[in-house]
């Protein structure tokens, strides 16, 4: 197989190379690239809980819960008990969350501008198709003939 052809190695590349232009923004607004990722989800998808964010977010369980607790401590995030199972909780942002948040989507928004500028907006489209179809493929069923999976 072709390094350069394969997707794991592909997709990779991209996502760092968007990390690595993201980490200053971060660094300075003092949060993480997991940090980030949980700041996105609940602000623009509203509270959740915990695996739920989870699967939003992509990060583990065990590890979610630690960067909670550092967020929660900087007054980034709240836990809320949820009224129906006391065992639960849902995520919230906090003002500071929200602000934080809002200072840093501009340059969100302008460096996915910048790599996609080259896109007409039909690509964009497929694009996003296609990774989410990519992701989903992921946990479908292994015994399935790819050729049903192809992109018509």
């Amino acid at each position: 197989m072709e390094l350069g052809a394969y997707l794991p190695y592909l997709v990779n590349r991209v996502g760092q190379r968007f990390i690595g232009d993201m980490t200053p923004v971060l660094n300075e607004a003092g949060v993480d690239i997991q940090s980030w990722r949980v700041l996105i989800a609940l602000y623009q998808r509203g509270g959740q809980p915990v695996g739920a964010l989870s699967d939003l977010t992509s990060i583990n369980f065990s590890t979610l819960s630690r960067v909670l607790d550092r967020m929660e401590k900087r007054d980034l995030v709240r836990r809320r008990r949820d009224a129906e199972d006391a065992r639960s909780f849902t995520i919230e942002l906090t003002g500071n969350g929200r602000s934080v948040t809002e200072k840093i989507l501009p340059y969100a928004a302008e460096l996915e501008a910048q790599a996609t500028g080259d896109f007409s907006e039909a690509e964009l489209a497929t694009l996003r198709q296609l990774l989410g179809k990519l992701y989903a493929g992921l946990d479908g069923d292994r015994e399935q003939p790819t050729d049903d999976r192809l992109a018509g």
